[in-house]
Formats: C-alpha cells, sequence, structure tokens
C-alpha cells in the first residue's frame, strides 16, 4: 500500500492513464467508469445508479485524504477518521463491507455535535455498501480505478462533469423512483431557464425540490461564483439528497467542512424558503421542478395556513415561492398543463399568483422531454412583488412562448439542444425591459385583465396559431407508459386483494 497520494505517484499511475490527470476530460472519465462497470461488474445486481452513488462515496473519501496530505498550509483537516482512505484499500471480502458500512454510519450519524461534518451527514445519511457478495466488486473498484490516480488535480469542472454525466445516464433508475416523483431536467432547458432570470453572481439561488441537483449547478455555472454556498436545496428523498450534495461538491469544489448545500426535509411544510446555510440570508432566485405525479407521497400543506387552497405537488409549490420569496425574487417553475386550466386549487393559485406577483413568461415545452410521457410541461417565470393597496394585479402582460408545436422531444434519440432554446431566450429580452418584446409567430402577448376576466383564469394560453398535432409518442413510449399504468394498476389490486377476507 503507498499512502499519500496513492498510487497516482508510482509507475501504476502511470499506467492507468495515458495522461496526466490535468488533462482528464469529464467524458473520458465517465466513459472510463462505466466501462468498468459494464465490464467487472454484475449489472443485474447492481443498478447505474447504485454504482455512481458508490463512486461518489469513494471519490469524497479519496479526496477527503488527498486534501489532508497536501503540504503546509494548503492542507485540510480530514473529515473522514485519520487514515480511512489507506484502510479502506486494504480491506476486502467481509471485511469490506463490515467496515464500510461502519465508516458510513459513523459519517452519517445525524446526532454527531461535530460542525465539520455536516456535509459527511448529508452524503452518508443512511447509505448502505453494496451486498456482501458483491465486495470483490467493489474492492476493484476501490484499487483499480479510485486509489491509482491523484483525483484533487483533475480540474474541478471536468470533476463536476464527469459526476453530472454519469448521473443523466442514470435516467432510467432515477424515473423509476414514482414514489417520489423524480425526473430528470435537461440541461439545455435550464440553460435557457437561468438565462431568462437573468442569474447574476450576487444572487442566492435555491431550489426547494432540488432531485440531484442539477438546477443548482446550472445556476452555479451562470452565476460564475467563486461562492459556493451561493445555492442551497431540499429534497424529501434521501437519496437524492446524497446525489445531489456530492454533484454539488464535484461541480463547485465546495469544501467538506462547510455546511451542507442540502437539506432533507418536506419543503411544504415550511412557512420559510430553504436558506443558504442557516444564516437567514434570503434567496434572490428560485428555480423548481417539483413532482408532478407520485406513489405513496402524498402533498402535505396540512401546517400551511398560509395556502389559498391545497391542490397537487405543482400547484403547492407555486404557492410556496409565492408566499416565501421576497418582493424582487425571481422563479421558474415547472408545472404540467393541468395547472394551467384546472380549477379548484389550481385556478385559486393562478389568480393570486397574477396579483402578487409579475407573471411575466410561459414557457410551453416540448413534448416528450421527461419519462413520464404522457405529462406535458411548461414552465412559469415570475417576479415576486409587494402587492399593490387598491388590488390591481401586479401582473400587466403574460408572454407565452411556444416551443411545442411540431416539437417532439426524447432525452435519449432525439435531445432538445441549447439551440432549441436559443430564439426563446433572446425573444425574452433577459435582463432588459419587458415592455419592448415583440410578438412572433411563437411568441404572443395577453393581457392581465383578460385573463382575470375568464371564470377560471385559464393559463390554457396559444402562441403557435397553427393547429397542434396531438402527439402520443413513438410505439416504444406509448408502451413504456401504458407498461407503467398496468403496474399501478396491479399494485392497487394487490392491496385490494389483501384487503379482502
Amino acid at each position: 500500500m503507498v499512502y499519500g497520494f496513492g498510487r497516482g505517484d508510482g509507475a501504476a499511475g502511470a499506467a492507468a492513464s495515458s495522461a496526466p490527470e490535468r488533462l482528464w476530460t469529464g467524458e473520458k472519465i465517465a466513459t472510463r467508469l462505466w466501462r468498468f462497470y459494464n465490464e467487472k461488474t454484475s449489472t443485474r445486481a447492481i443498478t447505474r445508479l447504485q454504482f455512481v452513488e458508490h463512486v461518489g462515496y469513494l471519490l469524497f473519501l479519496k479526496l477527503d485524504h488527498e486534501r489532508s496530505q497536501r503540504p503546509g498550509r494548503f492542507a485540510r483537516q480530514a473529515v473522514a477518521p485519520e487514515g480511512t482512505w489507506p484502510k479502506l484499500t486494504d480491506l476486502s471480502g467481509d471485511a469490506l463491507h463490515s467496515g464500510l458500512a461502519e465508516l458510513m454510519r459513523e459519517l452519517g450519524d445525524q446526532a454527531s455535535t461535530r460542525s465539520d461534518r455536516q456535509i459527511a451527514g448529508m452524503v452518508f445519511r443512511d447509505a448502505q455498501p453494496w451486498d456482501i457478495d458483491r465486495m470483490a466488486e467493489l474492492a476493484k473498484l476501490i484499487t483499480e480505478q479510485i486509489d491509482p490516480h491523484q483525483w484533487r488535480r483533475i480540474p474541478q469542472a471536468e470533476l463536476g462533469r464527469a459526476f453530472s454525466i454519469m448521473l443523466r445516464d442514470c435516467r432510467e433508475d432515477i424515473d423509476r423512483k414514482i414514489e417520489t416523483g423524480q425526473t430528470l431536467t435537461p440541461f439545455p432547458v435550464l440553460s435557457a431557464v437561468v438565462k431568462v432570470l437573468d442569474v447574476r453572481s450576487d444572487d442566492i439561488v435555491i431550489d426547494p425540490a432540488c432531485g440531484t441537483g442539477s438546477t443548482l449547478i446550472a445556476a452555479y455555472q451562470a452565476m460564475q461564483s467563486t461562492d459556493p454556498a451561493a445555492i442551497a436545496g431540499a429534497d424529501l428523498d434521501a437519496q437524492m439528497c446524497r446525489l445531489a450534495t456530492m454533484n454539488i461538491l464535484f461541480n463547485t469544489g465546495r469544501p467538506f467542512s462547510d455546511l451542507a448545500p442540502v437539506k432533507l426535509a418536506d419543503t411544504l411544510t415550511r412557512k420559510v424558503p430553504v436558506v443558504r446555510a442557516d444564516s437567514g440570508v434570503l434567496p434572490t432566485v428560485a428555480i423548481c421542478n417539483p413532482p408532478f405525479r407520485s406513489d405513496g407521497v402524498v402533498p402535505n400543506a396540512t401546517m400551511r395556513d398560509d395556502f389559498l387552497a391545497y391542490g397537487d405537488f405543482p400547484t403547492n409549490f407555486l404557492q410556496h415561492l409565492m408566499v416565501t420569496l421576497k418582493p424582487g425574487a425571481r422563479a421558474a417553475v415547472f408545472v404540467p398543463d393541468g395547472v394551467l386550466f384546472g380549477g379548484g386549487a389550481a385556478a385559486t393559485a393562478r389568480r393570486a399568483l397574477l396579483k402578487n406577483c409579475d407573471v411575466h413568461t410561459l414557457l410551453r415545452l416540448p413534448t416528450g422531454m421527461f419519462h413520464r410521457k404522457g405529462v406535458k410541461s411548461n414552465i412559469l417565470f415570475f417576479t415576486k412583488a409587494t402587492p399593490k393597496p387598491n388590488g390591481q394585479p401586479v401582473t400587466r402582460n403574460l408572454w407565452v412562448y411556444d416551443a411545442r408545436t411540431g416539437n417532439h422531444r426524447t432525452d435519449t434519440g432525439n435531445p432538445v439542444t441549447e439551440e432549441d432554446f436559443d430564439d426563446f431566450v433572446d425573444a425574452c429580452l433577459a435582463g432588459g425591459d419587458i415592455s419592448e418584446r415583440t410578438e412572433s409567430d411563437r411568441f404572443r402577448r395577453y393581457r392581465v385583465d383578460d385573463l382575470l376576466d375568464h371564470p377560471n383564469v385559464t393559463f390554457d394560453l396559444k402562441a403557435n396559431l397553427a393547429a397542434a398535432v396531438e402527439d402520443f409518442g413513438s410505439p416504444k413510449e406509448i408502451a413504456s407508459e401504458i407498461a407503467d399504468l398496468l403496474d399501478t394498476a396491479a399494485k392497487h389490486f394487490r392491496e385490494v386483494a389483501a384487503a379482502l377476507p
């Protein structure tokens, strides 16, 4: 065993890579690790998401060790117990399983009083190692892929890109987490969102349903901020919180001894927004792609006497941001079509939104972008304002951009690109004077008085006057959606059968 920076200082490290770590790219790192997964692990026993999660655990521990071994004043105090990484590389079989499980319990201890272990507490919270019969594969991952290299020498942007790429490659595993309604948002969409919101270096950005943290990373990259604490998120899925925390760490270089950037929390029960490091600094930007539907999780708004009505997840998240953001804060929230024209709570929320916020832009997204193919998605952009004393609505005009008509995309064979949203970004005049916007074939203005005059305050508005062809997706997509519905139906029938005498 070689201590210090591991085998990366010797011939083994040189043989393992054709280029020094400072020249590695995110794509090459991801490709190499996926090759190991496909060739040297049992892909039936270990899902892609489980593999990426363990890569994250090991990179955290390896980087923690490397940083503690830097010379003089450049060294950082290790978060893990002293000598953790060298000891881990010498273990195998039962000893590796029990040793890693004990380490995860210690670092993930929520009762720990160590202030430098808040991030570790989130990374390892409720974490479990692979099954004991998979320890030979885990030992190879440690000794062949992680230990031989000096990971701190890899450019931060490339290390973060590698982890983000691998997470995106887990889209099918993440999409199966329908119990909490998880989904992956394509990065080109997020890039357009942060441009239209005009995210700047002095902003504080939150995502109250952050999933894997890709929204926060897109904002951080747009901000070009030197303060990793300028982004914060929350989610009610512990696994997503672990992955989001690692994703943010690897993309921003945030010290492992800092306060955790992500909280495990049910946002809808909170009357305050997620704040930066619990410091009381209120966010200036919120971006949220909440679950559109889930199995086994009911929107919990029973503690919210500040809500006008209780609805589905997107409706409740709209209300949460409307009442918790401070005046001047900008927001973008993904919503399904039903939130735009549904009655009940959705209609109540729309009316209140127009009166209390400047709801300036609605983007109708291409069909088929998300794995839940049957749901059409949109993004509402608004700025929180102080209600007018005379009761008049804050919103003056709602601009609708149609990126949907005649535009079906999938996240695999025909994904969206940043160029697909260039015209939308240009039309919005991000950071400029909204009053100077001009209408086009895909961009149309609606006066707020006309919206409020409708009994249901509908936002089911068209920008493209061409007739929209109903898009049901490809035969494979249709079959997958039917299979999902049959699985759900079978589950409910089993529950009914179990309840019968």
